[in-house]
């Protein structure tokens, strides 16, 4: 084809005219939604059935009329078309064109970076595409490539990954160049030549994927995962009976609108406050800031009626408010009621006892709220319903995104008393558009989030239950609820404050991953079944081998494996400086770690003859793969045939010891260190205390006294082995 440039600001006949954007691209459409065409210069792509729900309503309109130059909207629009409609002939006739399609969303971005690359020419009176040069393609991305303050100053400059955009919408003009009918380069030139964005930007081609999200510290992790199982679990079932009440109370008012007239008779009146002081039952109270209101317009303060909210204590009697001529008449009669029964809000009365989070002393779940203050209370529960199911299940933000209503699939019993969760969802990350079809096997505690975050929402069975959201900060979740603890509610209940740290579901995913892999008797388990927890995400792993939980799977296995070897070098070092081990099994572990030392002296590690960590996690690689981590001590699991777990279970192989049936006082693989000598001290003392007890029975005090020998045996062979006086 000829490849001189067309007239520029007089677009010739597309090849993509008069096209309908979704049957050209194959984007399935909901009904009711107009569709685009390609002469629009504003394609709304709100009816794409398919579309993810972290698609951000900006993602999905493409404003061409951004661009200042008209033909150069020509060429935006028939690129983009092209990125998406990869299997259209006229695509396919494009030997340098791309053939697997561009996300929606990628594609919005990439015209984002397009617009400000044909404004800058604009700006630069750049009549055509044809006379653009190198010259003007390295100085827009020298521009473009920096991070300007308010003012314009310089801040830093943007990534390299970042700017690889930039330079390949730039050279696709050229790769797409026969296709472009309003303008297009020259014949020959190509921004940068052959050379990839990559090698352009300085950005790798395939960059080392680095896990740089940290998990979330014991200080967050505790008071949060607390607060959040203590509203799900305890909280959770009153808060779905308060929301159904308070979505009753708004259908009644939208079904039934209040009569606009104001009361003229006393006697409506004098009934309801009559039934009120027979049952014994407060006043309604206006909420605080609509007494605030009140005392602005001049009432008294000591206005005995101040509190009263009239709104609906008149509801019954089908008027709205009363009248200032027969205000005076009824003042009598109210001032009496709120003296023989006072005020009070109306929701929540009477509330139930439950047991706190810290003690577990019982106190009513929740005081008298007004209803702007219950409404919070069940936005509060529902934060914590989506923060529960991210920390217990590692799903990403684009997968909790995507969960529907109806999305726990009917529980399967295996075996008797054996019950498997899972939820379905739907994977969009490096999927086709809309994503697959998939599964999580979870542990009961989020299925009870799950089924109470579907009774606090008004979404029918297919709909998003959680909705779109870009971490838990930006939609407010954690404000919410770091603001519910703090306050005299969240002290009531024994609930500790959560500190102001950044909260995602990339760190609870990450921290899930290094819980399960490195700390048996961390947070988690301490709050829920932690052998559950691990023995679920194995089973997702094993029923969706390719699914979104085997990659989770993967991350927590490669979390475990670094730990591993960080734990072993740790005590190879500990070894070296003096600090040995104890346990059964501590002379079989110097013993390799004896043999480890003679391979480092006979071997010449190079000119500068100095041994490097790598070398020794080398040395260390084959003892680290059979290191199993628990509370109170390490057990090598090198011989099945020599753990007591094994033999105790009647088992004569496994691939993992039994952590349950673990005695490492007496197996031959295990080994005690001086980390883990607070669990011992912590089980001595509590002997200590059981056994001072006056309220122990004697068989069980010769119980606790064997434990407590056992435990304080263990303590000296650490402090001997450490070198601890």
């Amino acid at each position: 084809m000829n490849l001189a440039p067309a007239t520029a600001g007089v677009p010739s006949l597309s090849l993509f005219a008069g096209a309908d954007i979704a049957a050209t691209a194959g984007l399935a459409w909901r009904d009711g939604y107009s569709r685009p065409r390609f002469e629009d210069d504003v394609w709304l792509l709100v009816g794409w059935a398919d579309a993810p729900a972290q698609m951000k309503l900006s993602e999905k309109k493409w404003e061409f009329n951004r661009i200042k130059d008209r033909a150069w909207r020509v060429v935006a629009k028939e690129l983009a078309l092209a990125w998406l409609a990869t299997s259209d002939e006229r695509v396919l006739a494009l030997p340098r064109a791309r053939r697997i399609p561009r996300h929606p969303r990628t594609v919005a971005a990439r015209l984002y970076h397009a617009t400000f690359w044909f404004n800058w020419l604009h700006e630069r009176r750049i009549p055509s595409l044809s006379t653009v040069t190198q010259d003007h393609c390295e100085a827009f991305v020298k521009e473009y490539g920096v991070i300007r303050d308010a003012d314009g100053t310089v801040i830093r400059p943007k990534s390299p990954n970042g700017l690889r955009t930039v330079v390949s919408v730039m050279q696709e003009i050229t790769d797409y160049g026969e296709l472009l009918s309003a303008d297009r380069h020259r014949f020959g030139f190509r921004p940068w030549g052959e050379r990839s964005p990559g090698r352009v930007t300085g950005a790798p081609t395939r960059p080392e994927i680095v896990v740089k999200t940290p998990p979330l510290p014991d200080e967050v992790l505790a008071p949060l995962l607390t607060a959040c199982l203590h509203l799900v679990d305890v909280l959770g079932p009153h808060v779905a009976e308060l929301r159904k009440e308070l979505r009753a109370e708004r259908l009644a008012k939208e079904a039934d609108p209040w009569l606009v007239r104001n009361l003229r008779d006393e006697g409506p009146l004098a009934a309801v406050l009559e039934e009120h002081v027979r049952a014994g039952r407060p006043l309604p109270r206006l909420d605080d800031w609509q007494v605030s209101k009140r005392l602005t317009q001049g009432w008294d303060p000591h206005d005995p009626l101040l509190k009263i909210s009239f709104l609906p204590l008149l509801r019954p009697t089908g008027h709205r408010d009363i009248g200032r001529r027969l205000f005076p008449s009824v003042r009598p009669l109210l001032e009496a009621a709120v003296a023989q029964v006072g005020t009070e809000y109306p929701w929540c009365r009477d509330a139930m006892d439950v047991p706190r989070a810290d003690s577990g002393d019982l106190v009513p779940w929740s005081l008298p709220l007004p209803a702007l203050q219950a409404h919070a209370l069940v936005r509060v529960v529902g934060h914590a319903c989506v923060i529960t199911t991210s920390a217990l299940t590692g799903m990403r933000s684009s997968e909790l995104m995507e969960l529907i209503v109806g999305c726990h699939a009917p529980a399967a019993e295996d075996a008797p008393g054996l019950t498997r969760h899972r939820l379905v969802g739907k994977v969009v990350k490096g999927r086709r558009w809309g994503g697959e079809r998939d599964e999580w096997v979870v542990v009961e505690e989020v299925v009870r989030a799950v089924t109470l975050a579907e009774q606090l929402t008004d979404a029918e069975p297919g709909q998003l239950l959680f909705g779109s959201f870009q971490g838990f900060n930006s939609n407010g979740a954690m404000d919410w609820l770091r603001r519910w603890v703090t306050s005299p509610a969240g002290e009531r209940l024994g609930l500790k404050p959560i500190p102001d740290r950044p909260v995602h579901p990339r760190s609870l995913r990450r921290t899930l991953a290094v819980e399960m892999a490195a700390r048996p008797g961390g947070l988690l388990a301490t709050k829920l079944h932690f052998k559950h927890l691990s023995v679920v995400t194995s089973e997702g792993y094993a029923h969706r081998p390719g699914g979104a939980q085997a990659v989770f799977h993967q991350e927590w296995r490669k979390a475990e494996a670094d730990e591993k070897m960080r734990r072993t070098a740790e005590a190879f070092r500990q070894f070296q400086d003096g600090q040995l081990p104890a346990g059964p099994g501590a002379d079989a572990l110097m013993a390799a770690f004896r043999a480890v030392e003679d391979e480092l002296q006979g071997h010449t590690p190079g000119p500068a003859n100095v041994v490097t960590d790598r070398q020794v996690e080398l040395l260390l690689k084959k003892k680290a793969a059979v290191l199993h981590f628990s509370a109170a001590n390490y057990c090598w699991f090198e011989d099945p045939a020599k753990a007591l777990c094994l033999k105790l279970a009647g088992a004569k192989s496994a691939a993992a010891p039994l952590t349950g049936l673990c005695d490492s006082s007496r197996c031959p693989q295990a080994t005690h260190h001086l980390l883990h000598r607070p669990v011992w001290q912590t089980a001595a003392d509590n002997g200590t205390a059981l056994l001072a007890s006056p309220r122990i029975t004697a068989g069980e005090k010769n119980r606790l006294r064997a434990e407590h020998e056992r435990s304080m045996r263990a303590l000296e062979e650490i402090d001997q082995a450490a070198g601890i006086p």
